[in-house]
């Protein structure tokens, strides 16, 4: 491999990274939804209630990647702000659907258009780009995402020795 190559591949992760750091960095502050103060990953939970309800914790999970336990202490945590309510599956009593709440409703409908607000503004920011430039982006970032999954299997495979 050319060094003139790996260095610019090399290069190509060091700005990820930086982009990594502002992203967790902002995932981790709480955000002021209309008077409603929470964490992104609230929102993001609040978000998908919306666009499915009836949704269940385990589809949560998989959807989130996250443990059902991890969910579950969201939804808690969500229902004790009044923002989703559980019922009973009545073809399942051992399953519960989640929907919101009004309150949470109107949550959701303030986060979608903040959060197509925020879009917006980074789709102008990249408008002096093409779409065949976009095509490759995401070409990119779907291989780098593949090398990530693989070190961290890798890196899984060494926690378990």
């Amino acid at each position: 491999m050319k060094t003139e190559y790996f260095n610019k591949v090399c290069e190509l992760l060091d700005v990820f990274d930086q982009g990594h750091g502002l992203v967790s960095e902002y995932d981790s502050l709480l955000h002021d939804y209309n008077g409603i103060i929470l964490y992104q990953a609230e929102s993001q939970f609040i978000r998908r209630v919306g666009d499915v309800p009836g949704i269940t914790i385990t589809e949560l999970s998989i959807f989130f990647n996250k443990t059902k336990s991890a969910c579950s202490q969201l939804m808690y945590r969500m229902k004790k702000k009044n923002l989703l309510m559980q019922v009973r599956n009545e073809h399942n009593n051992r399953e519960y659907n989640l929907y919101l709440t009004d309150e949470g409703q109107q949550l959701y409908q303030f986060h979608k258009i903040f959060e197509e607000g925020c879009y917006r503004r980074t789709a102008e920011m990249l408008s002096s780009f093409t779409m065949e430039e976009l095509e490759i982006y995401i070409k990119i970032q779907k291989k780098l995402n593949a090398a990530f999954l693989l070190d961290v299997e890798e890196s899984r495979e060494l926690n378990t020795i």
